[in-house]
């Protein structure tokens, strides 16, 4: 079913593309009229129709991942019969995606590798690279405390090269010099080969493969090294060679984008006769240290592009996050997918699983004995029994969505095994052979292997379709090599063909968003007319509403990303923390309980003598100094309503600088579209143009000034403003209808004198002070909080009815033309490619179906 709705698709696409070959490439350069916006579309439609063609004929393409030094490359030769036959560099700094397309051949042979060929970035391509080069470079530059390189002000690559130079004699932090030298690298060969290969394809032969892309190994002592001693720039290509020499092929490394090889299997190796066709991608090692920022961008780039994804963790180094950070990398190019139905996982290495740490063999020899009186063995023993091995394995589960799609590996094991069926049959080089046969060579890795055998077989007697059991006895007949083959044919069969054919869904949907874009576009410069030259009045109302839609779309976005401010630039809640805080520290309460304090102890005493004589006002006590909590309350009280005033008053001067903040950065726009317009034709506009037309010319009038919305806003807030509640804000005990009394301070008369009290009532003053502070102030800010929210819903409200109608109205040819000179558009014949292009936007849905 897939394959058939494929096949649609292209067809779909072509019909497209060979709409789009019979008008010109750019229209808006046949004519002065056109929109720039037409051209645009135009390639976008191009792309999505290439695209969606690109992936309905193309087979499904399995990812391989896994971080550096996982045996990615030597499981890739295992699962093709030939140890080390692909073309892969062994400098960790940098690699390339290689595709491998798998072709069946009769008879048990040799694996054959030939039609390598090699493909460059696109100028497009490097330039997306490149940038995605710079963001890393800023991110460790950041890390590094290094000033940031300001990538929208480049204007040539010496720029880039500058700060390099500049960030590399300031900071020896390694992650940064690496990135840099790369930077600098990548670099110097788009200079000396861009122009001669950027997009160019180039077939070589088997040796000139192995030789160009096996390169120099990079000095690792990077903290050491001088700028000045990175490699030199080449001398520029003045054109693209025939043919690709091996030490071009070097020197070019940087601008691969990818390389192509064909694998020829023989059927009693890996029998693909009657499978869907499929493409197995090897991506660079990733997840070291100093992998290049070039690979990552690679990877990921090609990453949306499959459709299986075989992740290859690390059985020498279980419980290792590097993996999942490459699952985090594979997440971010697919949002909104779920990863874990497309991901097989392999665990890599399972043969050099860290035993030692458990005991080394001797608790897998004591699983696979028999024990009188035993149990049945199950999972849950062995992984209590074997922790490492439950570590592996719940990273792995980790991954996919199904246990069945985990496979435990070991490719030299897969190829040793291969080794044995034949003598004519190489499993690879006479140098690996020569490896591979060396006395005890693999003697440990057999030993285990039989060892992980016999521990399977003894869960499958407990249970036959033991998930665990099942795991090992595959890796325990040739290292799970086998199975690994079986499980990707399946995948392909039953997931990577619909996923093929939802990629290839998607790619269409995106040629139908354009065809609607298309006709959007088209409707427009029907409803504007073909058009004389433009007076000057037009051009600056044009460029006025373009500005001022840019300005307020640009204020939209960052609204609510910080609070309000004063014009000094500070916090509003934090003004009012601020006089809140000197406010209550000032209040005299504090002094007078301070001035009573000796040696850290309040003390009442009467007066006496002549103070006692002026002062006693009958049996009181000194009645002004606070001896419990309701005494602070009054001036709690008048402090909470003189700064509720204080807050509106801020906050209200706080939208009055927002708004004069706003309307400077449009005042150059505000000047020229006040010399444009005119209030009073407001009236003729709605009696020509209707009611519509009206409203969007007031709007724009609006929209000039902002300051003019700042009574608007004002009103609002003042007529939704709550008063706030001391009572509920204020934090200690108070006398109400079910208490006497609110709390009694330990230096009151009235405490009883049996009840236990503070040691330092100089202490406990200064917590009494913090905790009135810190509960008026929280109440304050959210008070703040609040009125600052409603000032953005309101600002929100005023723009989503501004920015719209700017919008609307720079769509309005004729409109704009009166409101400039009372111009009317003369009528023209339209062009045979607008017809055409029409022709392309009005297709149906029921004719896009014919087609699918």
């Amino acid at each position: 079913m897939e394959p058939d709705k494929l096949a649609r698709f292209k067809e779909y696409g072509e019909f497209i593309l060979r709409k789009i070959d019979s008008v010109p490439q750019r229209p808006s350069q046949q004519e002065d009229w056109v929109p720039t916006s037409l051209d645009d579309c135009l390639m976008r439609l191009r792309e999505a129709a290439q695209k969606t063609i690109e992936l309905a004929t193309s087979p499904v393409k399995i990812g391989v991942m896994g971080e550096f030094s996982s045996g990615k490359s030597l499981l890739l030769g295992s699962l093709i019969g030939y140890a080390d036959a692909l073309p892969v560099s062994e400098n960790p700094t940098t690699g390339n995606v290689t595709a491998i397309h798998i072709k069946p051949q009769d008879g048990f042979v040799t694996t054959k590798i030939d039609n390598y060929t090699v493909e460059y970035l696109s100028h497009e391509g490097v330039n997306e690279c490149l940038h995605f080069m710079l963001g890393e470079a800023n991110r460790r530059a950041t890390a590094a405390g290094l000033p940031l390189l300001q990538v929208s002000k480049i204007k040539t690559g010496k720029d880039i090269s500058i700060w390099c130079e500049e960030a590399w004699k300031s900071s020896s932090n390694l992650e940064l010099r690496y990135l840099l030298r790369e930077l600098v690298l990548f670099l110097r060969a788009y200079q000396a080969y861009g122009e001669a290969l950027c997009s160019s394809h180039y077939h070589i032969d088997a040796a000139t493969a192995h030789e160009g892309l096996q390169l120099t190994e990079m000095p690792m002592a990077i903290q050491t090294l001088k700028f000045e001693d990175l490699p030199p720039a080449h001398i520029r290509l003045p054109s693209a060679p025939q043919r690709l020499q091996t030490q071009l092929l070097q020197n070019s490394f940087l601008l691969i984008r990818r390389v192509d090889i064909e694998v020829k299997i023989s059927q009693e190796i890996w029998d693909v006769n009657g499978a869907e066709e499929f493409v197995l991608l090897d991506f660079p090692g990733l997840g070291a240290a100093n992998s290049g920022a070039r690979d990552t961008f690679l990877s990921l780039r090609e990453l949306a592009q499959v459709q299986t994804i075989l992740v290859l963790l690390n059985g020498k180094s279980p419980g290792s996050d590097r993996a999942n950070k490459i699952f985090t990398m594979m997440q971010q190019q697919r949002p909104g997918q779920d990863l874990k139905d497309l991901i097989l996982v392999g665990v890599g290495r399972f043969d050099q699983l860290p035993l030692d740490s458990e005991g080394g063999e001797r608790i897998l020899d004591f699983l696979i004995e028999d024990h009188l009186n035993s149990q049945p063995l199950q999972t849950d023993i062995v992984f209590q029994k074997l922790k490492v091995l439950q570590t592996i394995i719940d990273g792995a589960e980790a991954f996919t969505s199904q246990k069945d799609r985990i496979v435990l590996l070991s490719p030299l094991l897969g190829l040793a095994e291969l080794a044995k069926r034949s003598t004519t049959v190489k499993a690879g080089s006479e140098e690996f052979i020569a490896n591979l046969d060396y006395p005890d060579y693999l003697e440990r890795s057999k030993r285990i292997q039989q060892k992980w055998g016999k521990l399977s077989e003894r869960l499958l007697i407990t249970e036959t379709r033991n998930t665990l059991g099942r795991q090992l006895g595959y890796f325990a007949q040739d290292g799970g090599i086998s199975k690994l083959r079986e499980l990707i044919q399946n995948h392909v069969a039953t997931h990577g063909l619909k996923q093929l054919y939802e990629d290839t869904r998607r790619a269409a949907d995106v040629v139908r968003q354009q065809q609607e874009q298309l006709k959007d576009i088209i409707e427009e410069i029907h409803e504007q007319g073909i058009p004389t030259v433009d007076n000057p009045a037009l051009v600056e109302l044009r460029l006025g509403i373009e500005s001022l839609d840019k300005a307020y779309r640009n204020f939209q976005k960052d609204l609510g990303k910080e609070p309000l401010k004063d014009r000094r630039g500070v916090v509003v809640s934090d003004v009012i923390k601020d006089e809140l805080t000197y406010r209550i520290l000032n209040w005299s309460q504090w002094t007078l309980l301070f001035n009573k304090s000796q040696n850290g102890t309040i003390a009442l005493a009467e007066s006496k003598g002549a103070a006692g004589k002026l002062f006693d006002r009958g049996n009181r006590i000194n009645n002004s100094l606070p001896t419990k909590s309701d005494d602070f309350y009054p001036e709690f009280e008048k402090t909470i309503k003189e700064l509720e005033d204080f807050a509106r008053d801020r906050i209200r001067q706080a939208v009055v600088d927002l708004l004069g903040k706003l309307a400077s950065q449009v005042v150059l726009e505000r000047e020229n579209l006040q010399n444009i317009l005119k209030p009073e034709i407001e009236q003729f506009i709605e009696e020509r143009f209707g009611v519509e037309a009206a409203d969007l010319f007031y709007k724009l009038l609006l929209g000039c000034d902002p300051n003019q919305w700042k009574e608007a806003i004002i009103l609002e807030i003042n007529s939704q403003d709550k008063a706030i509640s001391p009572e509920m804000m204020f934090p200690l005990a108070r006398r109400d209808e079910k208490h006497n009394i609110g709390q009694i301070f330990d230096w009151s008369p009235d405490k009883n004198q049996n009840s236990p009290r503070a040691a330092n009532h100089q202490m406990f003053v200064l917590r009494l002070r913090d905790e009135i502070t810190a509960s008026a102030s929280l109440h304050l800010v959210q008070y703040v909080s609040e009125v600052n929210q409603q000032v953005n819903a309101e600002l929100e409200g005023i723009l989503d009815q501004i920015i719209p109608s700017l919008q609307n109205l720079s769509k309005k040819e004729e409109l704009l033309r009166y409101i400039a000179a009372g111009d009317a558009p003369p009528e023209l014949a339209i062009p045979t490619w607008l017809q055409i292009l029409s022709g392309i936007a009005e297709i149906k849905e029921s004719d896009t179906y014919e087609y699918l």
